[in-house]
């Protein structure tokens, strides 16, 4: 072999080696950023489920206690009518002068078709001591039973000034009785 061949070969030969050199160092930064990308999302996962967990521990709670103090199933017609007894009768023994009990009708919103509960209104519109209105809503108000008040508007009494006029609406919410096959 001729010095020429020879130098030749060793020419190919380092630029095989320094294209090997380059195939190797880009094969290993691809390699790198895939696992990196694969270690950002493992991270991102592991972030999420303690996210769920701490949500979830959160929600336990609730869900415990609402395992504790679900109503039991009712005909939806006779919800209003005993929620209006019982306040009406909450507030004559608050000494309240009952002026005006209505039954709202139920409403449900597009998408609440199926949904678990349903709720009950009735709105009443009395008079009397500032004292005792409150120590009515206070029986009345009961997010144990599912009993709240959801609107409430006072005004000064136009005939005597130490009473005032109230009307409040309580929601009573329940769990319909299942469909009858």
């Amino acid at each position: 072999m001729s010095e020429r061949e020879r130098k030749l070969l060793l020419f190919f030969g380092a630029a095989a080696v320094i294209l090997l050199c380059f195939w190797g160092y880009k094969s290993y930064v691809g390699k790198r950023l895939q696992i990196e990308m694969k270690r950002q999302q493992a991270q991102q996962t592991l972030d999420q489920a303690k996210l769920f967990m701490k949500s979830r521990d959160a929600v336990a709670d609730e869900i415990e206690w609402l395992a504790k103090h679900e109503p039991q199933p009712e005909a939806g017609e006779q919800v209003p009518s005993k929620l209006q007894a019982l306040a009406a009768a909450e507030g004559t023994r608050a000494g309240l002068t009952m002026k005006k009990q209505d039954i709202l009708a139920a409403t449900q919103k597009e998408g609440q078709e199926n949904m678990h509960y349903r709720r009950a209104q009735v709105k009443f519109t009395v008079t009397g001591e500032e004292k005792k209105i409150y120590a009515w809503f206070d029986r009345m108000h009961s997010p144990d039973d599912f009993r709240v008040i959801s609107e409430l508007a006072f005004v000064t009494n136009r005939e005597d000034d130490s009473l005032i006029d109230c009307v409040v609406t309580f929601d009573q919410w329940y769990v319909p009785l299942p469909p009858e096959i």
